[in-house]
């Protein structure tokens, strides 16, 4: 948020489900102005309808590799993620 001026953040995920990182940020999101979203517990899982959509619109934008290419790295931010199908 600081770096992006941004004025809204949302939790998803699993990771949202996390009350006490529900609490961290949204006392971030007030201190900046800003408006914290967080899905309905049920929608805050790890969702492999989430990762398969999210290779359907790689595929549609041209992206394409071979399984070999291919990782899982946990560590992985989605900061990080150059978005080139859009």
């Amino acid at each position: 948020m600081a770096h992006l001026d941004n004025v809204e953040v949302l939790l998803g995920g699993g990771v949202a489900r996390n009350k006490r990182l529900q609490d961290m940020v949204g006392i971030m999101a007030k201190d900046r102005g800003a408006t914290m979203f967080v899905p309905p517990g049920e929608l805050c899982i790890d969702n492999g309808a989430m990762i398969a959509w999210t290779g359907l619109e790689m595929y549609r934008g041209g992206v394409r590799m071979t399984v070999a290419d291919t990782r899982v790295d946990q560590r992985y931010r989605t900061d990080d993620v150059v978005v080139s199908w859009r």
